[in-house]
């Protein structure tokens, strides 16, 4: 007597897409995977600001916060759903808006006013100036610019120190918060750059940028802070500036963007150091805190503008070592005829407006005699 084989089972099909019903469209939802390095990145960013809120003194309010994050959820659901026909969790929209208010404040603020709601409006703002050029300024199906970077230091220079100002270079005395503070931005950074493999442009961009600052101090350069009694000079002028936490959330979170540095080894490491010379040269000049922090944003505007010629370079470099890189290779067009080319693309056109104002207009700042006298408290900013 024989028996049939058992019965094989039957394979197993994609997992069903989840999606919601509304009056009978079926409408697919995109939710994060738990591997996403923004979750990683955004629970390290979080994780600061309660450290702000609560036992750093940063001067923002949970409704400032609130506003910036929702608005910029909003902005990448809508656009989203407008484009593709998809809800998504808007992870990177997220980090957007908690970068954001992490980083700006308005005059007035005060720690203790946890749930004011002064200068929503202008918050509303920087929520929008940062993730519209996600979308309407692209190339070769990439943004640009790093979100909350862009809206950042333009918020900064349009308002100005008047009306505006970045969180402090040195959020507090040496202890324990600042220690905790420390200990979550460089375990962190480890946690997210380990994953994107980044750990290496942001170890070059330190590697350039440290040794330069420690030639103006060496030569005396310094500036005014309202933290501090009288200008910032010498090794101090070095320390709060080369250990800032402002300046390594910078280098870890922000020049790091993989959807904005270049693809490749060498393009990135190009792309560190370069950023490092501009960032050091706008930082050279300028004599108030306020200064620095808008010669470091704008320095990264600056870089990702020429991402697309770091990477035209890279293949050039490449095709001289390689026979099948070289063939890859685009012929090399005159620059008289890029220039006309470039002139009639208005991506072209608006990229470059904003690469060359930026640091223009933050290099007009050293010569701001009103900013230095807003950092040393002898002007007082208007409340919003």
């Amino acid at each position: 007597m024989t028996t049939a084989p058992p019965l094989a089972a039957p394979a197993a099909g994609p997992k069903p897409r989840p999606e919601i019903v509304v009056r009978g469209r079926h409408i697919p939802v995109v939710l994060p995977k738990r591997t996403d390095p923004r979750l990683k990145l955004s629970a390290t960013i979080w994780t600061i600001t309660l450290l702000g809120l609560t036992v750093l003194s940063f001067q923002v309010s949970i409704p400032q916060i609130a506003v910036t994050v929702l608005l910029c959820a909003a902005i990448e659901v809508g656009v989203t759903y407008r484009r593709e026909h998809v809800l998504v969790w808007p992870a990177s929209a997220l980090q957007t808006g908690i970068s954001v208010a992490f980083i700006f404040r308005v005059a007035g603020q005060q720690h203790a006013d946890r749930w004011s709601g002064r200068g929503l409006p202008i918050f509303a703002f920087v929520a929008v100036i940062s993730l519209l050029p996600k979308y309407f300024i692209r190339h070769n199906n990439r943004h640009i610019f790093n979100p909350s970077n862009i809206g950042l230091a333009w918020a900064l220079l349009l308002f100005g120190p008047s009306h505006v100002f970045s969180e402090h270079l040195w959020w507090a005395p040496l202890g324990v918060p600042i220690l905790v503070a420390f200990a979550v931005i460089f375990g962190g950074a480890f946690w997210v750059l380990r994953q994107v493999k980044m750990i290496q442009l942001a170890t070059m961009f330190l590697a350039t940028f440290l040794p330069l600052i420690g030639l103006f101090a060496l030569f005396g350069r310094t500036y005014w802070a309202g933290w501090h009694r009288g200008p910032v000079g010498g090794s101090f002028y070095w320390l709060t500036i080369a250990l800032s936490p402002e300046l390594l959330i910078f280098t870890f979170f922000m020049i790091t963007d993989p959807q904005t540095a270049p693809k490749s080894k060498l393009g990135r490491l190009i792309y560190a150091s370069l950023t490092a010379v501009v960032c050091a040269a706008l930082i050279l000049p300028q004599t108030t805190e306020f200064g620095i922090k808008v010669a470091i944003l704008s320095s990264l505007l600056v870089t990702c503008a020429l991402v697309p010629a770091i990477e035209r370079l890279v293949k050039r470099i490449e095709a001289r070592r390689s026979p099948e890189a070289a063939a890859a290779v685009a012929p090399k067009v005159p620059l008289a005829r890029r220039l006309a080319i470039g002139l009639r693309n208005p991506v072209l056109v608006v990229v470059t407006v904003i690469a060359v104002a930026a640091p223009l207009n933050t290099l007009l700042l050293s010569r701001d005699r009103k900013v230095e006298l807003i950092e040393r408290g002898l002007v007082e900013k208007p409340v919003q």
